[in-house]
Protein backbone atom coordinates (compact mmCIF):
# COMPACT_ATOMS: atom_id res chain seq x y z
CA UNK A 1 0.00 0.00 0.00
CA UNK A 2 1.23 3.53 -1.19
CA UNK A 3 2.40 5.68 1.84
CA UNK A 4 -0.32 7.89 0.52
CA UNK A 5 -2.93 5.90 1.57
CA UNK A 6 -1.68 4.82 4.59
CA UNK A 7 -1.58 8.63 5.98
CA UNK A 8 -5.07 8.97 4.68
CA UNK A 9 -5.39 11.34 1.95
CA UNK A 10 -7.43 11.17 -0.87
CA UNK A 11 -5.20 10.93 -3.70
CA UNK A 12 -6.72 11.35 -7.65
CA UNK A 13 -6.18 7.33 -8.95
CA UNK A 14 -4.24 7.25 -12.52
CA UNK A 15 -4.53 3.80 -13.70
CA UNK A 16 -1.89 2.59 -16.50
CA UNK A 17 -3.41 0.64 -19.29
CA UNK A 18 -1.79 -2.98 -19.49
CA UNK A 19 -1.97 -3.92 -22.83
CA UNK A 20 -4.37 -7.55 -21.34
CA UNK A 21 -6.74 -4.45 -20.93
CA UNK A 22 -6.68 -2.57 -24.06
CA UNK A 23 -7.13 -5.68 -26.39
CA UNK A 24 -10.39 -6.08 -24.39
CA UNK A 25 -11.35 -2.61 -24.97
CA UNK A 26 -10.10 -2.97 -28.89
CA UNK A 27 -11.99 -6.06 -29.44
CA UNK A 28 -9.12 -8.32 -30.47
CA UNK A 29 -10.10 -11.41 -31.85
CA UNK A 30 -9.40 -14.76 -29.26
CA UNK A 31 -8.07 -11.55 -27.04
CA UNK A 32 -11.35 -10.43 -26.09
CA UNK A 33 -12.95 -13.05 -23.97
CA UNK A 34 -13.65 -10.31 -21.00
CA UNK A 35 -14.58 -7.56 -23.02
CA UNK A 36 -18.34 -6.51 -21.43
CA UNK A 37 -16.95 -6.90 -17.95
CA UNK A 38 -13.87 -4.65 -18.90
CA UNK A 39 -15.84 -2.01 -20.77
CA UNK A 40 -18.41 -2.37 -17.33
CA UNK A 41 -15.53 -1.68 -15.11
CA UNK A 42 -13.98 1.22 -17.34
CA UNK A 43 -17.27 2.86 -17.29
CA UNK A 44 -17.28 2.73 -13.26
CA UNK A 45 -13.81 3.97 -13.33
CA UNK A 46 -14.45 6.80 -15.39
CA UNK A 47 -17.43 8.18 -13.45
CA UNK A 48 -15.09 7.40 -10.12
CA UNK A 49 -12.81 9.72 -11.66
CA UNK A 50 -10.27 7.79 -12.41
CA UNK A 51 -7.56 9.08 -14.93
CA UNK A 52 -6.55 6.24 -17.60
CA UNK A 53 -2.75 6.61 -19.02
CA UNK A 54 -1.93 4.90 -21.80
CA UNK A 55 2.23 3.45 -21.79
CA UNK A 56 4.23 3.31 -24.66
CA UNK A 57 4.82 -0.63 -24.09
CA UNK A 58 0.64 -1.11 -24.64
CA UNK A 59 0.62 0.49 -27.80
CA UNK A 60 3.69 -1.60 -28.86
CA UNK A 61 2.20 -5.13 -27.73
CA UNK A 62 -1.30 -4.02 -28.66
CA UNK A 63 -0.54 -3.20 -32.49
CA UNK A 64 1.87 -6.69 -32.68
CA UNK A 65 -1.43 -8.38 -31.26
CA UNK A 66 -3.18 -7.14 -33.99
CA UNK A 67 -0.91 -7.40 -36.39
CA UNK A 68 -0.93 -11.15 -35.87
CA UNK A 69 -4.37 -12.29 -36.08
CA UNK A 70 -4.36 -14.95 -38.98
CA UNK A 71 -7.62 -13.76 -40.73
CA UNK A 72 -6.78 -11.34 -42.63
CA UNK A 73 -10.29 -8.98 -43.10
CA UNK A 74 -10.46 -9.52 -39.26
CA UNK A 75 -6.79 -8.17 -39.16
CA UNK A 76 -7.66 -5.54 -41.59
CA UNK A 77 -10.83 -4.40 -39.54
CA UNK A 78 -9.10 -4.77 -36.12
CA UNK A 79 -5.98 -2.97 -37.75
CA UNK A 80 -8.59 0.50 -38.86
CA UNK A 81 -10.01 0.29 -35.18
CA UNK A 82 -6.79 0.46 -33.84
CA UNK A 83 -5.43 3.66 -35.98
CA UNK A 84 -8.67 5.28 -35.00
CA UNK A 85 -7.63 4.69 -31.32
CA UNK A 86 -4.45 5.97 -31.69
CA UNK A 87 -5.75 9.05 -33.70
CA UNK A 88 -8.29 9.74 -30.73
CA UNK A 89 -5.07 9.66 -28.59
CA UNK A 90 -3.14 11.84 -30.03
CA UNK A 91 -5.95 14.12 -30.68
CA UNK A 92 -6.67 14.25 -27.05
CA UNK A 93 -10.37 12.32 -28.01
CA UNK A 94 -10.00 8.77 -25.90
CA UNK A 95 -11.15 8.31 -22.45
CA UNK A 96 -6.93 8.11 -21.51
CA UNK A 97 -3.71 9.85 -22.29
CA UNK A 98 -0.91 9.15 -24.08
CA UNK A 99 2.47 8.82 -21.43
CA UNK A 100 4.86 10.99 -23.15
CA UNK A 101 7.92 10.84 -22.46
CA UNK A 102 11.39 9.93 -24.16
CA UNK A 103 13.00 6.41 -23.88
CA UNK A 104 16.60 7.76 -22.76
CA UNK A 105 19.85 6.04 -21.14
CA UNK A 106 18.09 6.80 -17.59
CA UNK A 107 15.03 4.71 -18.37
CA UNK A 108 17.11 2.27 -19.62
CA UNK A 109 18.92 1.91 -16.61
CA UNK A 110 15.27 1.80 -14.67
CA UNK A 111 14.32 -0.77 -17.36
CA UNK A 112 17.11 -2.67 -16.72
CA UNK A 113 17.02 -2.73 -12.89
CA UNK A 114 13.29 -3.62 -13.02
CA UNK A 115 12.53 -0.21 -11.13
CA UNK A 116 9.94 -1.51 -8.06
CA UNK A 117 9.57 -5.04 -8.70
CA UNK A 118 13.33 -5.96 -6.95
CA UNK A 119 14.44 -7.81 -9.82
CA UNK A 120 16.38 -6.78 -12.54
CA UNK A 121 15.40 -7.76 -16.38
CA UNK A 122 17.70 -10.66 -16.14
CA UNK A 123 16.01 -12.12 -13.06
CA UNK A 124 12.80 -11.44 -14.76
CA UNK A 125 13.70 -13.61 -17.80
CA UNK A 126 15.47 -16.19 -15.80
CA UNK A 127 12.22 -16.41 -13.27
CA UNK A 128 10.30 -16.04 -16.65
CA UNK A 129 8.43 -13.27 -14.44
CA UNK A 130 7.78 -9.85 -16.39
CA UNK A 131 8.99 -9.26 -19.86
CA UNK A 132 10.76 -6.30 -21.39
CA UNK A 133 7.08 -5.02 -22.42
CA UNK A 134 5.90 -5.12 -18.66
CA UNK A 135 8.59 -4.09 -16.80
CA UNK A 136 8.92 -0.83 -19.28
CA UNK A 137 5.05 -0.35 -18.10
CA UNK A 138 6.44 -0.45 -14.46
CA UNK A 139 9.51 1.65 -15.38
CA UNK A 140 6.68 4.08 -16.82
CA UNK A 141 4.20 4.08 -13.77
CA UNK A 142 6.89 4.84 -11.13
CA UNK A 143 8.22 7.61 -13.50
CA UNK A 144 5.06 9.04 -14.04
CA UNK A 145 4.19 8.47 -10.20
CA UNK A 146 7.47 10.25 -8.94
CA UNK A 147 6.23 13.49 -10.44
CA UNK A 148 2.74 13.55 -9.69
CA UNK A 149 0.23 13.54 -6.39
CA UNK A 150 -1.79 10.29 -7.16
CA UNK A 151 -2.04 6.65 -6.54
CA UNK A 152 -0.91 5.18 -9.85
CA UNK A 153 -1.68 2.09 -10.37
CA UNK A 154 -1.16 -0.33 -13.27
CA UNK A 155 -5.01 -1.75 -14.76
CA UNK A 156 -4.30 -5.99 -16.13
CA UNK A 157 -5.72 -8.78 -16.30
CA UNK A 158 -2.48 -10.49 -15.83
CA UNK A 159 -1.86 -12.39 -12.35
CA UNK A 160 2.43 -12.15 -12.84
CA UNK A 161 1.55 -8.37 -13.77
CA UNK A 162 -0.73 -7.82 -10.80
CA UNK A 163 2.16 -8.63 -8.48
CA UNK A 164 3.19 -5.05 -9.32
CA UNK A 165 0.46 -3.60 -10.32
CA UNK A 166 0.25 -1.01 -7.28
CA UNK A 167 3.19 0.90 -5.80
CA UNK A 168 4.73 -0.40 -2.75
Amino acid sequence: MSNQRRSGLQLPVVDFLDTSILVEILDVPHMNGHRAEILAQMDVRLKARVRFVLPTATVIETGNHVFQIKDGTARRACATSFMSMLRKTASGEAPWKLHERTWDGAFLSLLCGGEATGMDLADHAVRQQLGTGDLSIVAERDLYASRVQADVRIWTLEATMGTWAELA
